[in-house]
């Protein structure tokens, strides 16, 4: 089948099983709730989901609405969070695709019991991220209480999200989490599913005693005890000489006092690997040697030096992220550009087809542009 990118994200579903048993582990008791939302951080969310599913994972995480429709569109079975905001106009959209909800005001309960319809929700608790959730305080367990005899909503689960501001801080927001929910229970509330940790504090705490967790990058290899799973590979589609004294793209920038060998690459900034490691802040391994950046990455193209690979030629094969010997790391990517490592993997555009490999040999592909 034609490929219409000479660039492509490789994921390595051995290491995504082996990712999976690892969490599992230490989930314990607990339920994995695997958060793939951002189409799974870059990695393709509708085929990790079926992966997943098929390893016991049978709860997952996203962050709108748009993102559950288009998975329950082709995966109909697991149960579905959205973990952010849905807007009133689109709520109906949870009871006809399956899609519990995050509820964080009393008014929306309210809105998803005029709709008519039953839907699930997850209560959102703000114990400290000051972010999304019903404040700690008497008043929310009264608006629990009301929610929990609502006919239309039905409370599948509890969850607040750690600021992960020092071990301290996270300890009180647990502690809080266990008041309040220790409060709505007393009142005869059944809350479901509770969860706390995310993959971070998954690894620092486990589960807080509580009987679900949601990891995300974990799953996908970033954090203690998993691999990543995603690498990025492209090719040489130009090689040229270019005299001492001359720049490089634009601006004209990074000119030496020497002739250099340059070579071109079919990616850019706008297939998500990022401007920051433009002028040799990053590089690529090309025939088992790096080669640096030079001048600024363009849309759709970028430039390496490869006077000290003579032999490179046009069509050899380039590793933009890996992580084998000499080549650069999602990680050290993130460091260099001072970035976190989900902001890079989750920004693989689209475009950037993703090739799936099991014992080293591919078993699918997804192409948008296809």
């Amino acid at each position: 089948m034609d490929r219409f990118s000479m660039t492509r994200c490789e994921i390595d579903l051995d290491r995504f099983e082996e990712n999976i048993e690892t969490v599992k582990a230490l989930a314990g008791d607990a339920v994995p709730m695997a958060v793939i939302k951002a189409n799974a951080y870059g990695h393709g969310a509708a085929v990790l989901m079926r992966k997943l599913f098929t390893k016991g994972i049978r709860y997952f995480g996203v962050a709108n609405i748009g993102e559950a429709m288009e998975l329950r569109r082709t995966f109909h079975r697991g149960g579905i969070l959205v973990l952010g905001y849905t807007p009133p106009h689109l709520m109906h959209y949870a009871a006809d695709y399956d899609v519990a909800l995050t509820v964080f005001t009393i008014e929306q309960a309210r809105t998803l019991e005029s709709q008519g319809a039953p839907v699930k929700v997850h209560i959102a608790l703000n114990t400290g991220l000051n972010r999304l959730g019903f404040q700690p305080c008497e008043q929310t367990v009264e608006e629990v209480v009301e929610i929990s005899k609502m006919e239309n909503v039905r409370i599948e689960g509890i969850f607040t999200h750690f600021a992960k501001g020092s071990h301290g801080s996270d300890e009180r927001q647990a502690a809080l989490f266990r008041k309040m929910t220790d409060e709505m229970e007393a009142r005869g509330v059944e809350l479901g599913f509770k969860h706390a940790s995310d993959g971070i504090a998954l690894t620092k705490y486990g589960s807080f005693g509580l009987n679900m967790v949601r990891p995300g990058a974990l799953f996908y290899g970033y954090g203690p005890g998993v691999k990543p799973i995603m690498s990025i590979r492209s090719q040489i589609i130009h090689v040229h000489s270019v005299p001492a004294g001359q720049g490089v793209s634009y601006g004209l920038t990074d000119a030496v006092g020497y002739d250099r060998v340059v070579a071109t690459l079919p990616y850019g900034y706008s297939d998500g690997v990022p401007m920051g490691l433009s002028h040799g802040q990053g590089y690529v391994t090309i025939r088992g040697k790096k080669a640096p950046y030079v001048g600024v990455l363009c849309m759709d193209m970028c430039m390496v030096d490869v006077t000290d690979i003579p032999e490179a030629a046009v069509g050899d094969p380039v590793t933009v992220i890996g992580d084998g010997d000499s080549e650069m790391t999602f990680d050290e990517a993130a460091a260099r550009c001072g970035v976190n490592v989900n902001s890079l993997v989750s920004g693989i555009a689209r475009r950037v087809p993703r090739v799936y490999l099991e014992h080293g040999e591919e078993v699918m592909f997804t192409d948008y542009l296809f």
